[in-house]
């Protein structure tokens, strides 16, 4: 039956083409009432080459990673027309394409059934139809009001703070003008923009931009916020309140399972726990980490915010190394066995059976593509991390990512010599320092600058970086990174704690064999 609608569609709009005519656009939108649980878009492009990179994401579905929701494709002319998948309450949608001069981009509120008519024309994408206002509201706040991305972090957290709650007030301003203005009486629309743009406060006020400025770089993101605020704090007497900063937040803020078709809540959610509602001391993205964030999401939250939240937490902690390391990947196996047990009819079965075979096919050794990385010498030799590896036996290795432009990875560097230096003599262990840098010339002065404090010996430009085949196979997403092999070259732990971190670090390093 849903063919046969969608083939009528089809019929209508190239009889739309044909005609050149826009009142078809209501005959199609007749055909919606015998349409269930389907989302239908029928547009028409000046640009015909957009149509060939159209997308429809799906940001508020199942499926964690928001992958492209469109089931069927139809293009005739300059029109085309498309079907996503089932939805069963308001979600968040994205449109986007992209030709060889323009992007096109619109984020709305799509309603089960709803039919979405939509233009590019001029450079712009546009949704006609009666829900227009209500489907171009984002458009409009894009175009109307500053946007987050639009606003880095510059070495002060309080500045970047006051910035943030800024945009957040023009765009609660801009939105209840523009509720007013074009006379917008949907509850749900109105509930559900009210509260993604307070999600996306609270998220962004923890995950700040990066912004370069000469040789430096403010590291920023989710991983980085609390060494932005060691570094800003850790040697003034005052000290930094978090609840000051984040403002008047509760977990019940986030007990609403209806809220869980927002993108916001989701992405909120998960770093305000990581960050905000978890205060342990464990290592980021270890397993105690994640034993105690798990631990808040189960004593706090119901089945369906626990079924999410758990979820993302396997597949983010996956995602950062846990589970390819030899303390670590039966642990993960188990916690996958363990969710698909308390949630057999899960949303994100899909994500973990991927998770599953991924832990599956690790050899907890590193893989021959990492091993044939090409890496440059200080002193200008190409060899390979199996080179390295080759020149001596029997020692237990820790390899160091850092760059140039890392602040933390140079603070590390300087303040645990004498540790380091004693872990070689005690322990046997050599230390391999790989950087990252794009500029050769910025990591070999930095390098220059930092001799009294590092091995001269091993130190390795990584060819390509975090996008070379060491940096994809050991998932190189942030620095400072230290990976512990032991004496066989096998992983020990993929993201062991910092140097810094001595007596977490050295029993790490006894239990070695």
């Amino acid at each position: 039956m849903r063919k046969i609608i969608f083939n009528i569609v089809i019929v209508i709009v190239v009889f739309s083409c044909n005609s050149k005519s826009n009142s078809n656009y209501q005959k199609i939108k007749d055909i919606d009432n015998v349409k269930k649980g389907k989302v239908l878009f029928i547009g028409k492009a000046d640009d015909l080459e957009a149509f060939n990179h159209i997308n429809v994401m799906n940001w508020s579905s199942a499926s964690l990673n928001h992958t492209n929701s469109i089931t069927d494709k139809k293009v005739i002319g300059d029109s085309i027309v498309m079907e996503i998948d089932s939805i069963i309450e308001p979600q968040q949608l994205l449109l986007t394409s992209w030709s060889k001069d323009s992007n096109y981009r619109a984020e709305f509120i799509g309603k089960p059934n709803d039919t979405i008519i939509f233009e590019i024309k001029n450079k712009r994408l546009r949704i006609k139809g009666e829900k227009a206002d209500e489907h171009n509201f984002y458009s409009s706040l894009r175009d109307s009001t500053p946007r987050y991305i639009h606003n880095p972090y510059k070495g002060s957290i309080m500045e970047y703070k006051s910035r943030v709650d800024s945009i957040y007030r023009k765009q609660v301003d801009f939105f209840n003008k523009y509720v007013k203005r074009h006379n917008i009486t949907s509850k749900s629309f109105i509930d559900f923009v009210e509260s993604s743009l307070k999600y996306s406060h609270m998220y962004q006020l923890l995950t700040p931009n990066t912004e370069k400025r000469g040789d430096s770089v403010y590291l920023s993101g989710p991983d980085e916020f609390f060494t932005i605020i060691q570094k800003e704090y850790g040697s003034k007497e005052r000290l930094f309140d978090l609840k000051d900063y984040i403002g008047d937040v509760t977990i019940d803020d986030f007990k609403d399972e209806s809220h869980l078709n927002r993108l916001s809540f989701k992405s909120a959610l998960t770093v305000l726990i990581r960050n905000y509602f978890e205060t342990s001391d464990h290592p980021s993205y270890s397993k105690e980490k994640f034993l105690a964030e798990k631990a808040i999401i189960e004593y706090n939250f119901d089945e369906k915010i626990q079924e999410y939240a758990i979820a993302s937490l396997i597949t983010v902690y996956h995602d950062r190394g846990l589970g390819h390391s030899k303390q670590s990947v039966s642990f993960l196996k188990n916690e996958i066995h363990q969710y698909g047990k308390q949630y057999p009819d899960s949303e994100y079965t899909k994500e973990m059976e991927d998770i599953l075979l991924d832990l599956n096919s690790f050899e907890l050794k590193l893989p021959e593509s990492a091993l044939n990385t090409k890496l440059l010498s200080k002193y200008g030799d190409t060899l390979t991390l199996g080179e390295i590896f080759n020149r001596s036996n029997k020692r237990i290795r820790v390899v160091n990512f850092w760059a140039s432009w890392c602040p933390p990875c140079i603070s590390e560097i300087q303040k645990t010599k004498d540790f380091r230096d004693k872990l070689s003599v005690e322990n046997n262990v050599e230390w391999i320092y790989l950087s990252i840098d794009e500029d050769e010339k910025k990591w070999l002065e930095k390098s220059k600058e930092l001799e009294s404090y590092l091995n001269v010996r091993n130190q390795y430009l990584v060819m390509n970086g975090s996008k070379s085949p060491l940096g994809r196979d050991l998932k190189i997403h942030w620095i400072p990174r230290y990976i512990i092999l032991n004496k066989q070259n096998q992983i020990v732990l993929n993201n062991a704690p910092h140097p810094s971190d001595n007596v977490a670090f050295k029993k790490i390093i006894d239990s070695i064999k």
